[in-house]
């Protein structure tokens, strides 16, 4: 599938927040990064290989993905502080607009991500993903800092 027509819209979307979108632009097609404040937003545009088993769809074609992802703050070693910050994790994802947070425990990472089919999403669609995680990065990033002592991960001069 030609997934240009998306790529256009995203990149729209960007131009509205006052982001060059040819900066924002990765090696790879369908990959952007852009800056909000001192948190690093990747968005991606992609079409999966494969079907796999986490696909609530059934269709005989691989779906197109747009993704937005925000690495938020280190997580504790501490196993108790670890628990505790993992239940109010669970906690924040309730409440949160556009995303909810994921862990990789081998690169001991917090990240929020937002997912959804390309299909349909037009620039407003992009656009509220992009504010809402960059909002939300920077601000549980200050407060789980200051909470757990944990390093909150911050763009890379």
């Amino acid at each position: 599938m030609d997934l240009q027509n998306h790529y256009d819209v995203l990149e729209d979307a960007l131009q509205t927040l006052n982001i060059d979108p040819e900066t924002a632009r990765c090696e790879g097609k369908g990959q952007w990064l852009i800056q909000r404040g001192d948190v690093e937003l990747y968005i991606d545009i992609w079409q999966p290989q494969e079907h796999n088993q986490w696909e609530y769809f059934n269709e005989d074609d691989v779906i197109p993905i747009f993704q937005v992802v925000a690495p938020v703050c280190s997580i504790p070693d501490n196993a108790a502080d670890l628990t505790r910050f993992m239940e109010e994790l669970l906690y924040v994802n309730h409440h949160m607009f556009y995303g909810s947070f994921t862990v990789n425990r081998q690169e001991k990472m917090a990240a929020i991500g937002y997912k959804r089919l390309v299909e349909g999403c037009n620039r407003v669609e992009m656009i509220e993903p992009i504010e809402a995680l960059g909002y939300y990065a920077e601000n549980l990033g200050n407060f789980f800092a200051k909470k757990y002592g944990v390093k909150k991960f911050e763009k890379i001069e």
